[in-house]
């Protein structure tokens, strides 16, 4: 794959990595892609507390365990850097996400993070990586179920949980493919007029 910019499939499959590696359990302070002026190669950096508390070793470790998890994809181990939540870049990043807290992810042109000369950096927004329960689904468990719900015509209202720690009652009745492989799901919510439309890695579970 070119290394010179970074597609939309790494994106989707790095946004894939990302969540399943916070619902496996592993903390996740940032996570985004860095191309550095040195280099020219895209990196995935995770910053994780694990880092510190079980060292480099436990945390590579789940990385792989992760990854077998995702099946296919077009991101490796060898593109995923784990670092401390305090390392300069981790810092840099959390002081521009909250100069700059969209939902959306984040693209930037060049700066320094750290001590390093980065000429392009994308950043995933927390949603990704922030679970407000125990044992979350991922993205892909919660389109498995949509998906089973819209195929055997249920119209009964699912219980859909947020990441956010929100929750309604909503029948799914549609998924559409966004850019960058984000997938908005539709849903009819209790009380509400309009249909919901949610993206389907802010969805928590549902069930």
């Amino acid at each position: 794959m070119d290394q010179g910019s970074l597609v939309e499939e790494q994106i989707g499959d790095g946004r894939r990595f990302v969540e399943r590696f916070a619902a496996d359990g592993n903390p996740v302070s940032a996570a985004f892609w860095i191309k550095t002026a040195e280099e020219g190669i895209w990196f995935l950096y995770v910053a994780t507390d694990m880092f510190d508390r079980h060292g480099p070793a436990a945390a590579y470790r789940a990385v792989h365990s992760s990854l077998q998890k995702l099946g296919k994809s077009s991101v490796s181990s060898s593109e995923i850097k784990v670092i401390s939540a305090n390392n300069p870049m981790a810092r840099d990043v959390l002081a521009l996400m909250t100069r700059a807290p969209e939902r959306l992810a984040t693209r930037r042109g060049s700066r320094t993070l750290g001590l390093v000369a980065v000429e392009e950096i994308y950043i995933y927004p927390p949603h990704v990586f922030a679970f407000t329960q125990a044992n979350p689904m991922t993205s892909n468990d919660v389109m498995r179920e949509i998906t089973q719900i819209m195929n055997r015509g249920n119209f009964q209202p699912s219980r859909v949980t947020l990441k956010d720690g929100t929750a309604f009652n909503g029948v799914p009745f549609s998924m559409e493919m966004r850019p960058q492989r984000m997938i908005e799901v539709r849903f009819i919510a209790e009380g509400e007029l309009t249909p919901r439309v949610l993206p389907l890695d802010q969805i928590a579970s549902i069930g």
